[in-house]
Formats: C-alpha cells, sequence, structure tokens
C-alpha cells in the first residue's frame, strides 16, 4: 500500500506491507513545484513500488481552503492510479483527527510522537511545535503520508 501526501515541497509518501510493517518512506522534493514534475515523482513510485492499494488525501476537504493546483494534483494522482487499476482510497483531515484522537493525540504535532512511538524508524524526522507565524516544517509531510495509512487501516479493520 502506497499512501501519498501532496506538500508545499513536492509530495510526501509512506509505503506499507501490513499495519506494522513501513518499508519504504520519504519526501519526493520536487522544486520549483508544479504538478506536471509532481506527477513524474508520483507515476515514478507508483512504477518502482508497485502497489494495489494507493492512498491519498481527500479532495473535497480542500474544496475552497487550499490551492488550486494541490486540488488538481490530487485529482490527477486518483485518475493515475486507476488508470493503473490501483485500488484508491482517500481520507479527511477530519478523519484523521478522529482517528488519532482515539489514540489521545489531536494536533499534527501529537499525531507524530504517536507516530513514532509505533515507528521507531521515524525519530530522526521529529520536528518541533509550530508557531503561528512559521511555515510548516519539511518533514511533516511524512507523517502526514503515515498518518494516511494508519486512517486506512483503521477504518478498513
Amino acid at each position: 500500500m502506497l499512501a501519498l501526501y501532496p506538500t508545499r515541497y513536492g509530495v510526501a509518501y509512506a509505503l506499507f506491507g501490513s499495519p506494522s510493517q513501513m518499508i519504504d518512506f520519504g519526501m519526493g522534493n520536487v522544486q520549483p513545484i508544479n504538478n506536471r514534475k509532481v506527477m513524474k515523482r508520483i507515476k515514478a513510485y507508483i512504477d518502482h513500488f508497485k502497489p494495489n492499494v494507493l492512498i491519498t488525501r481527500n479532495l473535497e476537504d480542500l474544496r475552497g481552503r487550499k490551492s488550486k493546483r494541490t486540488q488538481a494534483l490530487i485529482d490527477a494522482i486518483c485518475s493515475e492510479a486507476k488508470d493503473q487499476n490501483l485500488e484508491v482510497h482517500s481520507y479527511s483531515r477530519t478523519q484523521i483527527r478522529e482517528v488519532f484522537n482515539e489514540f489521545g493525540a489531536e494536533s499534527k504535532y501529537e499525531i507524530s510522537h504517536k507516530i513514532i512511538e509505533w515507528f521507531e524508524e521515524l525519530k530522526g524526522y521529529e520536528f518541533p511545535v509550530r508557531k503561528k507565524w512559521m511555515a510548516e516544517n519539511y518533514n511533516v509531510g511524512i507523517f502526514d503520508a503515515v498518518s494516511l495509512a494508519i486512517v486506512h487501516w483503521y477504518y478498513e479493520d
């Protein structure tokens, strides 16, 4: 299963074999950012990892709040996955919060620490608490991608 989470830096990914087996993760940095280059990176991930399930952010969750670029990118990700006959699932930020609330984590920072408890290999990607004036940390996308996978298994079980 491959979870993809678009960010302002490109796309974060997390590859899982099972709920407790994270095979790979990372950030596909694309600068300057544009959807054509990001989709090229995503197609390479799909070709390399050969997932049978693809998870991404819910497109409806973004309507009216996020950039048109991000909306178009998520739509392109879903189209590419369907073209390759992959099972596609998407989850909203609200669903992520609801699931992690069950484990006592609400903010992205708290969620990242809960994920680190479960996957110690992510400890080196820990980020500081974000202040209102700060841009989101580069590594947050990795935790967002992992959280999508966890939410998928939570709802699928």
